[in-house]
């Protein structure tokens, strides 16, 4: 015949191990490095942020984006202080994140660059993921000051017409040139 003798202080140590485990794996559990995906910010990022160049010297500068999502089509005005910089007359080259045929247009006003990018519909082509340089321009620096170049009318569209996934917290990196 077989005797259960219950011993209190093997039985406490048993509890005490097993609190300790559900412990850590409920830390480890609500822990912030979850294995989901964290779902990135959109963002536009002027490329240098800030150049410095002398008087009647040019200065290049490439529009990137980063984490785009099913993006069709870019259209945007950027806009400077004409008093300190110019655009470059045909110096508007789209980037090689755009990975199909093309409807390319832009417009040089004196203190605006208007700029559209989109993808044929023609093309069966759908939106493109991921990140990438979406054009480059020149600008040239006229006069001694600093000047802001900023993005305003900004449309980032799916093939759908409709803005893409997460523009509405889009992170924009402005650029800046400044011209001694």
């Amino acid at each position: 015949m077989f005797r259960i003798v219950f011993n209190p202080e093997i039985f406490g140590k048993k509890i005490f191990f097993l609190l300790i485990i559900a412990t850590m794996i409920f830390s480890i559990s609500c822990s912030s490095d979850s294995t989901e995906p964290e779902e990135e910010n959109l963002k536009l990022i002027f490329s240098p942020a800030e150049q410095t160049v002398p008087i009647n010297t040019e200065a290049d500068y490439v529009i990137k984006v980063e984490n785009a999502e099913n993006l069709f089509g870019f259209s945007a005005e950027i806009v400077f202080d004409n008093s300190v910089a110019e655009l470059v007359s045909n110096s508007v080259v789209v980037g090689g994140f755009w990975n199909t045929d093309l409807v390319e247009m832009s417009v040089i006003e004196d203190d605006r660059l208007s700029i559209t990018i989109s993808l044929q519909q023609t093309s069966n082509e759908d939106g493109i993921d991921g990140n990438g340089e979406l054009f480059t321009f020149n600008i040239k620096g006229i006069a001694v000051g600093e000047s802001d170049l900023i993005f305003e009318n900004l449309l980032m569209i799916d093939e759908d017409g409709d803005a893409v996934s997460n523009f509405d917290g889009i992170e924009i990196i402005s650029g800046e040139l400044i011209v001694e």
